[in-house]
């Protein structure tokens, strides 16, 4: 298992690129699931396995968060260590000079691709290779120093694995499979120059591992932390995901009549103002605006006859089939209250608005019919219609005086039919 397969507690790695910012709470994980957590346990592995793969997504931005700084931190590391060349080891400034540039500078560019590119395999690979190919410079240029002062310059890589075991974005196990490699490395390259070489700087072969495992449990420590605050950013996040959702639904129920499940008043004088009056680039100047009040007619007399749950029901049936028409013609309506309904249109002529509100009586009066040889149907409705040009500009409350006014006027004309006024002319349309 290499380093780049360790970003993971499990060892799962993830090879997909994340943008930078806070992490979005999926669908599915819910504030239970957390709270699970804290009753079973805080070990990730006892952790729900949503929340153990939205860790892990967590992991890897914060690999993409922080992977300039890290290379940006490890060459600034690269180019100090050249001034120490210089004073203990002049003869080979430009062969640390070269092995820096060969070693460290091609692994640094290519984390940098592939952090670009969204390969996190590459560039966790590489996150974590740099500061050893690092580590094996400087034990190269230090088996060539005098052997009093090579191990004051070997003591360097115990200073990287100190800071690769806290800043490296891997999880524990990672660091572990990171200390061990950068061992391995420190110990061959001592090797390569006799075994005699390797038991001369054994002490500091020992100070390496000490202060590895020194630094693992501030490691562990730290990924502790971070662990506790995901939980406490991602209980926070899905106390405001369902806020929002309470937010919406309430939203949606004060803009919803409650019995019909169609639009209420209020949704109404919204709607109109947006969809009718200013409809945007579909909207043309010469359109006409129709605004049309829908009454049942007799309605007390239905529901006394049939039973208060019958008029529920009456209602809902006409409320959807008043929807169904008006999503066709691009209209809007809604419950205006009781057994009335407020509906609107914005159509090239008058001709057509009348045309819909003739469709509308016709519809309400084919919703419920007695089962017989009669055909007169069990409910109907008298519409009002206020038409006005969209270029007038007339308030909503000037169109609906109109509609009431034509209302009123087919009521007493005898119910059942469609009674229109124009802004500049009155005339009926009866069935």
């Amino acid at each position: 298992m290499g380093v780049m397969e360790t970003l993971a507690p499990n060892g799962d790695a993830i090879n997909f690129p994340i943008e930078e910012g806070q992490f979005v709470v999926p669908v599915g994980i819910e504030a239970e699931m957390v709270d699970s957590i804290d009753r079973g346990g805080t070990r990730i592995y006892s952790w729900p396995k949503a929340i153990v793969d939205l860790y892990h997504d967590e992991i890897v931005r914060r690999l993409y968060r922080e992977q300039h700084f890290l290379f940006l931190l490890g060459l600034l590391m690269c180019l100090a260590t050249v001034a120490i060349d210089v004073i203990f080891n002049p003869a080979m400034v430009k062969e640390g000079v070269t092995l820096r540039v060969l070693g460290v500078a091609p692994l640094t560019i290519l984390g940098l691709y592939a952090g670009a590119r969204g390969w996190t395999h590459l560039l966790a690979f590489c996150v974590g290779a740099a500061p050893i190919a690092f580590i094996a410079v400087i034990v190269h240029l230090a088996v060539h120093l005098p052997p009093d002062i090579a191990p004051r310059y070997l003591l360097a890589t115990t200073l990287l694995v100190g800071l690769a075991n806290i800043m490296l974005p891997y999880s524990l196990r990672g660091l572990v499979i990171f200390d061990v490699t950068a061992l391995l490395v420190t110990a061959a390259m001592l090797t390569l120059n006799g075994i005699a070489t390797l038991a001369y700087h054994a002490d500091t072969v020992f100070i390496f591992i000490l202060v590895a495992a020194a630094t693992l449990p501030i490691a562990a420590r730290f990924e502790k932390f971070r662990q506790n605050n995901f939980l406490l950013t991602l209980r926070a996040r899905i106390s405001s995901r369902e806020l929002l959702k309470a937010n919406r639904a309430l939203i949606k129920l004060s803009k919803t009549d409650p019995l019909t499940g169609i639009p209420n008043r209020r949704c109404f004088e919204h709607e109109f103002d947006t969809s009718i009056i200013a409809p945007g680039e579909r909207g043309r100047a010469a359109d006409q605006i129709g605004l049309m009040m829908i009454d049942l007619d007799h309605f007390k007399a239905f529901n006394d006859a049939h039973g208060h749950q019958a008029g529920d029901s009456c209602l809902k049936l006409v409320a959807h089939s008043l929807v169904d028409i008006f999503d066709e013609v691009g209209g809007i309506v809604a419950r205006y209250g009781g057994e009335e309904f407020i509906a609107a249109v914005r159509m090239r002529d008058s001709a057509a608005i009348n045309a819909t509100a003739e469709d509308v009586r016709q519809i309400v009066a084919s919703v419920l019919t007695p089962v017989s040889q009669s055909d007169r149907s069990l409910v109907t409705a008298s519409i009002g219609v206020g038409i006005a040009p969209a270029s007038a500009m007339l308030a909503r409350e000037e169109l609906i005086e109109m509609a009431d006014a034509a209302l009123y006027s087919g009521k007493d004309g005898g119910r059942n039919r469609v009674e229109v006024v124009e802004a500049e002319a009155a005339f009926s349309i009866r069935p």
